[in-house]
């Protein structure tokens, strides 16, 4: 038996050892950077549709409360009685309008009270006398009760499945 062809034999087997072990680690790299990679992207992606979801909430609910703001404070201008009613009409009409695209987006904690608030407004517009209208308007507060509650609380959960998308 030749001593070389031993130790080169032992070397060849531990170079291939070497080899497969390498390779393996080379593999388990691979797919740990990958998982993260992977990973990472999937946190991205659930950001950013929270971030969306929340960015339409926001969108239309500053366009109810614009609305709201815009009834309030200008049906109590003085104006003559045809203008204050035409204004009313427009007005009560925005506010509506604006509601229901809110609920269409929004889920159901924030749709409840938005409805009351769409119903109450539509009340005001299909009353004839001026004391119905009146009687709608001081409904009004009371349908906008929950609203900030249930809208600030909303935009808690936002803030908790944006941390969500980190598990």
């Amino acid at each position: 038996m030749d001593l070389g062809s031993s130790t080169t034999a032992r070397w060849t087997i531990a170079i291939g050892v070497l080899g497969i072990f390498a390779s393996i680690c080379a593999a388990g790299l691979t797919y740990y950077a990958s998982y993260l990679s992977t990973r990472q992207v999937a946190i991205e992606t659930c950001m950013q549709r929270v971030d969306k979801q929340e960015a339409i909430i926001r969108e239309k609910s500053e366009a109810v409360l614009s609305a709201i703001a815009s009834f309030g404070s200008k049906i109590q201008a003085p104006n003559s009685a045809a203008d204050n009613e035409a204004l009313f009409q427009s007005l009560g009409q925005v506010v509506v309008e604006t509601s229901m695209r809110l609920v269409a987006y929004a889920p159901a904690e924030l749709v409840i009270p938005t409805l009351k608030l769409a119903a109450t407004v539509q009340i005001g517009l299909m009353a004839e006398t001026t004391e119905e209208k009146l009687a709608s308007i001081s409904m009004a507060p009371t349908a906008m009760t929950d609203w900030p509650k249930q809208y600030f609380g909303l935009m808690d959960k936002f803030e908790s499945r944006r941390n969500d998308c980190f598990k």
